[in-house]
């Protein structure tokens, strides 16, 4: 399991307040209906458990559930602080 998180784009995260034990959980979020909708990545503070994938960048833990998996596989986000632009590429949709 590997995802990556670039360091610019880790620290857009940091004044999110977080409890010790919680960390920022990476899940997939469904909007939209029909042939408008798509998946798209969540973010939100929450406790890992035992069997979660956690991985630190920047002095944040970022953490996905075992059944999420597959959508960040080989994910990159990152931030060009040059062009205000955030991204997010997720081969898991390709």
């Amino acid at each position: 399991m590997t995802f990556s998180i670039t360091s610019a784009a880790a620290n857009l995260y940091k004044d999110i307040t977080l409890e010790a034990s919680e960390a920022l959980r990476l899940f997939v979020k469904y909007a939209g209906s029909g042939d408008s909708g798509g998946f798209s990545l969540g973010v939100t503070p929450a406790v890992p458990e035992e069997n979660d994938y956690i991985q630190e960048v920047e002095g944040l833990r970022f953490f996905v559930k075992n059944e999420e998996r597959w959508f960040v596989e080989n994910m990159k986000l990152d931030y060009d602080e040059n062009t205000d632009h955030f991204s997010c590429h997720l081969p898991g949709l390709a």
